[in-house]
């Protein structure tokens, strides 16, 4: 049995403002053209298929296009579970249309005979069983708690969190039956040790008062864990059969130079083998930093390369008169600056170019510099920071209501 795990493709995100269709194209054709190559039997996406709960048409074309198109690969079954980034009922709505098709999506939470798939192998007999759990949120985990402290509320979600999956899991242990075969499950969460890099596009790491889970969260019966969420690919405690495949674009300027990829997983057995794909990169991106004149000097050599490249400018050269507008009177041709950050600059400059306060600052980093600006550190800074995301997932959660 022959899986390929993928996640966060964000389709519908901008870059500063840049339209990035082409790339979604360019990346959905490859992921097409893998799947037949590597003869791949069955595909996972573990969520943020698209970047918000509202995601422009020909975003959502681009997904039923590559959905209608797997009919055309050895895949005989895909499933894919909703991100925090996604609308689960626009995921869900034509669930039962796409069922027809091998496609088998979970949105919001479900009971757990729901959300457990069988998996067809390249023979057509049962190859695996796949536990598609989606993104959890709070209100999915404990209820409407109310009089309760943060740290109670914490307890309450993880407990929540760890009974779902060992409720799901139990059951294909169930459904497993003495056979040989592997259990594969799906999730979208921040587990505990994960890696992240400033600016890499995760814009919020913890949603309400549930953090890091612990692996000791995912049942012990799962032979492979497939999980969305964080933008570069890594295991998880270590273990190859727990892990991260990461984001197939660079999201922010913090990737730039990061190698993508996709996992191909093999079972002999439940025995899984894992083996990384680079996925290509169709447009260059760029963080240059320095003083302007070293800027000036790399923009100057980047130009002469004739590559397409979108940059990130940042400057320490602090209190310069009009850097930002000087630096970016430097782009041109195939070479664009599609941001500038400049040394002690306040709130103002920062969000001075086109585009920048659009997709490309969370409400966590705008909230950080703010902090910043007005000198707030330490404990109270990350006591005012944790009062202002359970602010920002109730406003969320009331909306999605």
């Amino acid at each position: 049995m022959r899986i390929l795990h993928t996640s966060d493709w964000h389709l519908g995100r901008k870059l500063c403002g840049q339209e990035r269709a082409g790339e979604f194209r360019q990346f959905l054709d490859w992921l097409t053209d893998t799947l037949i190559d590597e003869r791949v039997d069955a595909l996972v996406v573990a969520g943020d298929v698209f970047d918000s709960s509202t995601p422009p048409l020909w975003a959502q074309s681009l997904y039923y296009r590559f959905l209608t198109g797997l009919s055309r690969t050895p895949c005989r079954s895909a499933v894919i579970v909703a991100g925090n980034h996604d609308s689960a009922a626009l995921l869900d709505s034509p669930r039962e249309l796409l069922g027809r098709l091998g496609v088998h999506v979970v949105g919001a939470p479900a009971e757990p005979g729901a959300e457990i798939f069988e998996l067809p192998d390249a023979q057509g007999k049962a190859g695996a069983l796949c536990c598609a759990v989606p993104f959890l949120r709070s209100r999915d985990l404990c209820g409407a708690m109310s009089g309760e402290d943060a740290d109670a509320l914490a307890r309450a979600e993880l407990d929540g969190f760890a009974k779902h999956y060992a409720d799901v899991c139990a059951l294909a242990e169930t459904r497993r039956a003495g056979r040989d075969i592997p259990i594969v499950a799906l999730g979208h969460c921040f587990a505990a040790g994960g890696t992240v890099r400033g600016d890499d596009g995760v814009r919020d790491l913890a949603v309400g008062s549930l953090g890091a889970v612990p692996l000791s969260a995912f049942p012990e019966n799962v032979d492979y864990l497939a999980l969305g969420h964080l933008h570069a690919p890594q295991t998880c405690g270590g273990r190859e059969s727990r892990r991260y495949c990461g984001a197939p674009l660079c999201m922010g300027f913090g990737e730039a130079g990061q190698k993508k990829q996709v996992c191909v997983v093999d079972f002999d057995g439940r025995a899984a083998s894992v083996r990384a794909l680079g996925v290509p990169a169709w447009q260059e991106i760029c963080r240059l930093k320095g003083s302007f004149d070293e800027i000036a000097a790399a923009l100057s050599e980047l130009e002469r390369s004739g590559r397409s490249v979108w940059v990130e400018a940042d400057c320490d050269d602090e209190g310069a008169q009009g850097l930002n507008d000087r630096i970016r009177e430097l782009s041109g041709g195939a070479v664009k600056i599609l941001r500038v950050k400049v040394a002690g600059a306040g709130l103002a400059d920062a969000f001075s170019g086109a585009g920048d306060l659009n997709e490309d600052w969370s409400p966590r980093e705008v909230f950080r510099l703010y902090l910043s600006e007005h000198q707030i550190e330490g404990e109270e800074a990350e006591s005012l920071t944790g009062a202002y995301l359970e602010a920002l997932e109730a406003v969320r959660t009331e909306a999605a209501r």
